[in-house]
């Protein structure tokens, strides 16, 4: 199937799509098919604290269910879910992100020795529901683990909130395994397009970040400085100078601005743009590429930092009002791959639920208005 391609001059009025809908029926469907034990585990109060921890590093006490404890027809409506909520492409990178877990115990099994059948394992994906899913009510779902984060808003299924969106692996390549070629080689082609002019305002250090400048934070702040090293791994550092060299600044975006790429270098600017979007279901890419337009998309800058080809550490961003894209490359020997879409003012869908709440109820504080937002699945039930 041929997904839509979406450009930033395609801005119109659309409708309201069918998709939500269809993604709540989903939910539905899976939550009944869980028992009595598996909701009490899976289904959290929509505002529960847990619901913006976003966090992919593998860890201990975390909520949720995970998918080795369902039956395989339950898994498969997991699957039906991510599908549902995702592009084609997005999901097939979902599911090898979790097949690669296969891998990596293997990899690691000298490190880790007998732990890594646990701390490596495709069945340590958590599911959880943020207010049981019904229509016409406010929810959210997520699945966490190694190298994977989706977290989805639904708005009385009429809008659909799919930010933060995390991708990675480890080893990046390794036999068939490249499951981010087009979200790096989209990346270095709009770099190697620039002129010498060009590059010095794009590339602001030749030293990449560990991961991500700003982190897993639930909420991108003003100014966010990126970590010494990655969690429980020293093989890269960097010290106080490269920290404030990559800092990201909301009011003060690094790099070179859209608005001064030429023509050509625009088109593959917005082909990276949209190879992140584009995570989310066809019907939803246009409404976000509008939403990044009507935001001012001549001021969308590129930032680069690290080396220029794929043999040392590399990373960039795509900062702008309500958008933020990461990728970074640099564990590993530069093969070990995080990337991540956010959006500022709308992750978990923050800004929709402020709008829901003002249209409908002239509320302006998220939490005060809790059961009038959310519909019968706004607190936990194990029923």
């Amino acid at each position: 199937m041929i997904e839509t391609r979406h450009t930033m001059q395609d801005h119109h009025e659309r409708s309201r799509d069918f998709n939500g809908t269809l993604v709540t029926f989903t939910a539905m469907a899976l939550f009944d098919a869980l028992d009595g034990e598996q909701r009490s585990r899976v289904l959290q109060p929509f505002h529960d604290g847990d619901r913006t921890n976003w966090d992919f590093v593998p860890t201990s006490g975390r909520k949720g269910l995970p998918l080795r404890d369902m039956t395989f027809d339950q898994q498969i409506l997991v699957h039906r879910l991510i599908a549902q909520s995702t592009s084609h492409k997005a999901y097939a990178q979902v599911v090898q992100v979790i097949s690669l877990e296969h891998v990596q115990r293997e990899i690691n099994q000298d490190t880790f020795g007998h732990v890594a059948r646990d701390f490596r394992n495709p069945g340590m994906y958590f599911l959880s529901f943020f207010g049981q899913p019904h229509l016409d009510s406010v929810w959210g779902w997520r699945l966490v683990g190694h190298h994977l984060s989706l977290n989805f808003t639904i708005v009385n299924q009429d809008y659909l909130s799919a930010t933060p969106f995390l991708l990675g692996s480890a080893p990046g390549q390794f036999g068939p395994y490249r499951l981010l070629s087009e979200e790096e080689d989209l990346g270095f082609a709009l770099l190697h397009s620039l002129d010498d002019e060009q590059r010095k305002r794009t590339i602001i250090h030749p030293v990449s970040p560990v991961d991500f400048v700003t982190r897993t934070v639930r909420r991108i702040g003003d100014v966010e400085l990126p970590d010494y090293h990655a969690v429980g791994a020293r093989d890269v550092m960097i010290n106080d100078a490269d920290r404030q060299a990559l800092l990201y600044s909301k009011a003060n975006p690094r790099g070179i601005a859209a608005g001064a790429l030429t023509s050509s270098q625009r088109r593959k600017f917005d082909d990276l743009l949209e190879c992140y979007v584009s995570r989310a279901k066809p019907e939803h890419v246009g409404a976000e590429m509008d939403r990044i337009q009507l935001a001012g998309a001549d001021a969308l800058h590129f930032a680069w930092a690290g080396g220029a080809d794929d043999k040392s550490g590399h990373y960039y961003r795509i900062q702008g009002p309500v958008t933020l894209i990461e990728f970074d490359n640099s564990e590993d020997n530069a093969n070990h791959v995080h990337s991540v879409w956010r959006d500022p003012e709308n992750d978990f869908g923050e800004d929709l639920l402020m709008k829901h709440l003002i249209k409908e109820h002239g509320a302006v504080d998220i939490n005060a208005a809790d059961h009038a937002s959310s519909g019968p699945g706004s607190t936990a039930s194990p029923d």
